[in-house]
Parts: C-alpha cells; structure tokens; sequence
C-alpha cells in the first residue's frame, strides 16, 4: 500500500498563511477586473482607462469581502466597518492610481496592447496593496 506523500512543513503553512490566500481572493478579483475592462472597452467601445475604473471597482467589492470574510485573520477595525471600509477603498484607490499610470504609459508610451499593459500593471498593484492592507487593516491592535 502506497503512503501519501507529505508536503513539507513550510510548503503546508504556506498554502494555509494569508499570502496565499490573498493570492487566490486577489487572483478572483482581478479575473472580475479584467473581464469587465475588456467588455466595456470591447464590447461597450469605452476607453481603456474609464473600463479600468470600472473594473477596478468590480474587484474592489469582491476584493473587501474575501479579504474580510477569509483572506486576514486580525481586522483592526472589526468594530468600525464604514471606517475599514474608506480605509480599504483609499488603498485600493492608490492602487488604482498606480494601475491607471501603469496601464496609460505601457499603452502610450511603449506601443503595449491595453490588456498587456493591464497585467503589467497587476504585478506593481498587487504588493503594493497586500502591504498597505495587511499594515493598516489586517494586523493586531496594538495595545
């Protein structure tokens, strides 16, 4: 009879850690982000830009809900919900600005296709807004 085969230790509390699961709610996110850009821009004929508006809104909404219901296990601000959640739409609104900036120089200035320069994007985004979450919103009280 055949054992199973056991991943090692810190492979085990990877997959269990808040990274990863910030990993898969991000990686949902951005499958709802990047499908609304390319069908308001494709199929609505909307710029580039105002379609990553709206998509970045789409992820944001689903972004907030598993990053609270699932993804961090402190909430600094578990009794003050309004107050999280303008702290959580200010950091997702730099990333915005970051994406925006990203997404017009690659597109204009480097001749990239917009859903290219889109997941260029995704990877300044995406660290950025893990650290400033996890900083400001996701860790212990300090007492």
């Amino acid at each position: 009879m055949l054992m199973p085969i056991k991943p090692p230790k810190f492979l085990r509390q990877f997959l269990r850690g808040e990274f990863f699961r910030y990993l898969v709610s991000g990686s949902l996110a951005f499958i709802c982000d990047f499908s609304v850009l390319v069908f308001c821009t494709e199929i609505l004929g909307v710029h580039y830009l105002y379609s990553n508006i709206a998509g970045y809104t789409v992820g944001l909404l689903l972004s907030y809900t598993l990053n609270t219901k699932w993804v961090f296990e402190h909430r600094r601000f578990n009794d003050h919900r309004g107050r999280e959640f303008a702290y959580f739409t200010f950091i997702v609104l730099a990333g915005l600005g970051v994406s925006e900036l990203v997404i017009w120089l690659a597109t204009e200035s480097f001749g990239f296709p917009y859903m290219v320069s889109k997941i260029v994007s995704v990877f300044f985004v995406f660290l950025f807004n893990f650290a400033a979450k996890k900083w400001l919103l996701f860790s212990p009280t300090r007492s």
